[in-house]
């Protein structure tokens, strides 16, 4: 079972019309400390309700290289998730998880899109995950149709990138076993 410890990292308090990078640097103290105090398995929801610009610089200065540092696994097992009222405030971040070749999910209205960069395989493998909650590799890379060898390849992108959840099983053959984990739906 895939239990998942979660807060809320709201943004307004920092204001309802953030620009600057400095202003940036000051919030991201604060979420990373929020982040490593969630018991892990955790979860991060940052909130933009309440905002009405998220400028690319504060953007970039507070979430993105948040979201840098969790691919690095400084973080252990937890996740960043950012929930917006609206696509177009969250826009500049997902450019700025672009350039940084960083993904991550957005929760607006129910729906969960992907900002950043994500390749459609990548993708595709995503949603499936997200759609079983919890499957195996070897399961998941017959569902895809494609080779166990590819499917590994994959999860373990989308599991550096903080989109899904992996736990080692065993062995299967010449291959590890794999585990595997929404990150959104738990």
């Amino acid at each position: 079972m895939n239990v998942m410890n979660e807060l809320t990292f709201p943004i307004a308090p920092f204001g309802v019309r953030l620009g600057t990078r400095l202003e940036g640097k000051g919030a991201r103290e604060k979420l990373l400390v929020t982040l490593e105090s969630i018991p892990e398995p955790g979860r991060l929801i940052v909130s933009l309700d309440g905002v009405e610009v998220l400028s690319g610089s504060f953007a970039d200065e507070t979430i993105a290289l948040s979201c840098a540092r969790l691919a690095t696994g400084e973080y252990g097992d937890r996740y960043l998730v950012v929930r917006s009222p609206s696509l177009e405030i969250a826009e500049d971040l997902s450019h700025k998880l672009e350039r940084r070749h960083l993904a991550m999910f957005c929760l607006i209205d129910g729906r969960i899109e992907v900002l950043g960069q994500l390749a459609f395989p990548m993708r595709e493998t995503l949603e499936l995950v997200n759609k079983l909650k919890e499957t195996t590799a070897k399961e998941l890379s017959e569902l895809l149709g494609i080779r166990h060898n590819a499917c590994l390849h994959r999860v373990g992108k989308l599991t550096e990138l903080r989109l899904i959840r992996r736990e080692e099983i065993g062995s299967a053959g010449p291959h590890r076993a794999y585990r595997l984990f929404s990150v959104i739906y738990t």
